[in-house]
């Protein structure tokens, strides 16, 4: 066996999780501060969720994600008393936008059971068995890092594509997927008349990897590109071509085929035109063939035309998968099995911090160039101080990267210390500061928030105004506040170099209805801390007005209108709500 394959195997087993049906340790706490403990884990979970598919901005590593989800499982186990159905573990994690158009999927489109070691794949076998079945055959696939969409064909023809969304109702991306090279917009052969297909739409390697080249190129992740430019209002034709289908899965058709199985089901929508990759399609009776196909995939991972991070186990017998059914969240007949991280050493060169849209200051290691993954790597953000203080990290520190989740660079340890580091002091974060305006210490949050305000997916969607445009008139001194942007006119914007007057006219009619574009959009586009696009959504179920709201008329809210009131009861909270109002805003 290749010494590298061995160690990737090696580690494998050491970041597997504990096995199924393994001894449960259990927290000795009260009641009460389970409940409390119960209710930080979820709205932890529920904030990170919101970063990862609303936001494209993840502020966790995917591993990092996966450990405090799993802490959440833990305590969930151990106090089945407070259970809760509005649990993250109990739902998928959300893609909608606020004002988006959407459609419901026809069955719910569910994620998947994952581990970073055999035990899931293990699990679907303990399940098939207590099915009262024998072993199955099961179908292997790689787990592409995309974003899952439904497309629905009528009468031969390609008439909806949704995103996953919230697994009931997606959003509609029918427009951008009709623009995909090798989508099929008619099907041909003998297809039935009613068609619902599932698939993941990703990012070439090859051309994610040329986009990134650019100086400009605006994602660092590939499946960060795939989400942006589906859900895009205009994308650009490189974006678009960079894009393409895995499908695997035939959802329902009209009339029924009545067909035995997943792996006819693929080779039949392949006589329809579908991209479906025969090379992917690997069957295996028991687990050790599983665990064969594993280590071939994982070998092979960067020779794949797509960021994979695992592989899929889905049961065979379309019988059996409906015998043993699905659960809240994942179905009960698939299983993912993860890889683990790849990895590089180097050099720490410096310790940068940026700056949130809420003020959080997050450290980003300068590192030397290393290639990880096929890409290179010199920017490696710690997500959090803590990580920072916990690593005892110094510039000079030869520092152990892992490409998490085939995409995402982060530090798993330090390896070495550097001559330099003995002599450093241990990097410190810049003063935080609310910084709703612009001024000394202020313009790069001012300038993460302005961007947060402006956006399609989290702001008011004010075309024309992406971050470089933004920077130039932060500079100029023409936007001070977020008050400001709304106000910019047409003789503003003709002093900004390249933007031609028919551009500085409709970027001011865009300004003009984001003067209008409903109470709570508003205040979600404010980007306050702890106040996401499912906070708000829930804030507009229950008052009719953010007046109402502020002044707390009624009842209800929870905790996201206390940190809204909170917000607006200091003097830069104050004095945003009076200037929207004096703007007609609310």
């Amino acid at each position: 066996m290749p010494r590298r394959l061995w160690l990737l195997l090696l580690l494998a087993g050491t970041l597997a999780p504990r096995a199924f049906g393994a001894e449960l340790t259990c927290p000795q706490v009260a009641l009460p501060a389970a409940e409390a403990e119960l209710a930080r884990l979820r709205r932890a979970v529920n904030h990170h969720n919101e970063l990862y598919y609303q936001a494209l901005a993840p502020e966790l590593s995917d591993s990092e994600f996966d450990a405090l989800a799993a802490e959440l499982r833990r305590w969930e186990r151990c106090f089945p008393g407070l259970a809760s159905s509005k649990s993250p573990e109990r739902s998928v994690g959300s893609d909608l936008a606020a004002g988006a158009v959407l459609i419901a999927h026809p069955r719910p489109m569910l994620s998947l059971n994952s581990a970073a070691g055999p035990q899931g794949v293990e699990e679907l076998w303990r399940r098939i068995a207590a099915a009262g079945a024998p072993p199955r055959l099961v179908l292997v696939q790689p787990k592409v890092d995309g974003v899952p969409v439904e497309l629905i064909y009528r009468e031969g023809k390609l008439v909806s594509a949704a995103t996953r969304g919230d697994g009931r109702f997606g959003e509609e991306v029918t427009d951008r997927v009709r623009e995909i090279p090798g989508v099929p917009l008619v099907l041909s052969g003998a297809a039935p008349g009613f068609v619902v297909v599932r698939g993941e739409v990703y990012a070439e390697r090859s051309r994610f990897a040329a986009l990134r080249g650019r100086s400009k190129a605006p994602y660092a992740t590939a499946r960060h590109l795939a989400a942006a430019t589906l859900k895009a209002k205009h994308a650009a034709p490189e974006q678009v071509n960079a894009l393409r289908l895995f499908p695997f899965e035939l959802v329902q058709t009209d009339p029924d085929l009545g067909l035995c199985c997943d792996r006819l089901a693929l080779e039949r929508m392949a006589g329809w035109g579908f991209p479906v990759h025969g090379a992917h399609l690997r069957t295996a009776t028991k687990p050790e063939e599983v665990s064969a196909l594993y280590r071939e995939y994982l070998e092979g991972r960067e020779r794949l035309p797509f960021a994979a991070d695992g592989i899929v186990v889905k049961l065979d017998d379309l019988a059996l998968r409906a015998k043993l059914g699905v659960g809240s969240r994942a179905p009960n007949w698939a299983a993912a099995w993860k890889f683990p991280p790849q990895r590089a050493v180097s050099e720490v060169l410096a310790v940068e911090w940026q700056t949130g849209r809420s003020g959080r200051q997050t450290p980003v290691l300068r590192v030397a160039p290393v290639s990880l993954g096929g890409v290179e790597v010199n920017h490696v953000s710690l997500h959090t101080p803590g990580i920072l203080e916990t690593l005892g990290v110094r510039v000079g520190d030869l520092v152990e990267i892992v490409l998490a989740g085939d995409v995402i660079p982060e530090v798993s340890a330090v390896v070495g210390k550097g001559a330099l580091a003995a002599a450093s002091t241990p990097p410190q974060p810049p003063a935080p500061d609310g910084c709703y305006h612009d001024g000394p210490g202020c313009r790069a949050q001012f300038l993460s928030r302005a961007r947060y305000f402006t956006s399609r997916r989290t702001g008011l969607g004010i075309a024309g105004l992406g971050a470089g445009r933004l920077q130039q008139l932060v500079e100029a001194g023409l936007v001070k506040d977020l008050p400001s942007l709304l106000q910019l006119e047409v003789r503003d914007l003709a002093k900004v170099p390249g933007l031609g007057p028919r551009s500085a006219e409709r970027v001011v009619a865009a300004l003009a209805r984001g003067r209008r574009p409903g109470q709570f959009r508003l205040l979600q586009a404010l980007g306050i801390a702890g106040v996401g696009p499912a906070s708000v959504r829930g804030l507009a179920r229950n008052y009719r007005s953010v007046g109402e709201l502020v002044e707390g008329v009624g009842e209800g809210g929870g905790p996201a209108a206390l940190r809204v009131r909170s917000f607006f009861a200091t003097p830069q909270g104050a004095e945003l709500f009076l200037r929207f109002r004096e703007l007609g805003c609310w």
